[in-house]
């Protein structure tokens, strides 16, 4: 729930700042097929040394790597939006740590969040797996992405563009 709230908010913003910066439609692919590209490749590295990590360094700091990956570089990519964008070196500041930022939070969602929360079921009997999955997966996921999608509505309707809804997100 938390994620799918949290990356819908932060990557909406990045890739309305993408769009910002890359205005022509060929560009604006080009710039996303890059990063799908970084991300895929970032994720295989990521689980090859991502089972030594959980191994070496638990399950917890495996489990917490996502969030707090997206908690310490959400602040320097709002800050750079709050100081504003009319500047395009701002604008490249705030796009290159919000490319950072997404890039790193998938990576490490695909390569420890989840392997993490598929071992939380492990002690489990096989009925409570199966009802705790069906309810994890399909409740908090789709609540966590259709809530933010709601809220995203809302404060578009409100401020006009996400970019004006900024100060809101933040919070």
């Amino acid at each position: 729930l938390g994620y799918g709230l949290s990356i819908n908010f932060t990557d909406i913003m990045w890739k309305s700042l993408v769009k910002k910066k890359y205005p022509d439609p060929l560009d604006y692919q080009r710039f996303m097929g890059n990063f799908s590209s970084a991300v895929g490749l970032s994720t295989c590295i990521i689980i090859f040394f991502g089972v030594h990590i959980i191994r070496i360094l638990g399950w917890r700091v495996g489990a917490l790597a996502t969030p707090g990956i997206m908690a310490v570089l959400a602040v320097p990519f709002f800050v750079c939006v709050f100081m504003g964008l009319e500047k395009s070196s701002l604008l490249n500041v705030a796009v290159g740590i919000g490319t950072v930022q997404c890039l790193l939070s998938k990576t490490s969602k695909y390569a420890l969040f989840d392997p993490t929360t598929q071992m939380a079921y492990i002690p489990l009997d096989n009925e409570s797996k199966v009802k705790g999955k069906a309810a994890i997966d399909v409740l908090g996921s789709r609540i966590g992405k259709s809530g933010g999608s709601l809220i995203q509505q809302g404060l578009v309707f409100i401020f006009g563009d996400i970019l004006s809804a900024t100060p809101a997100v933040a919070i």
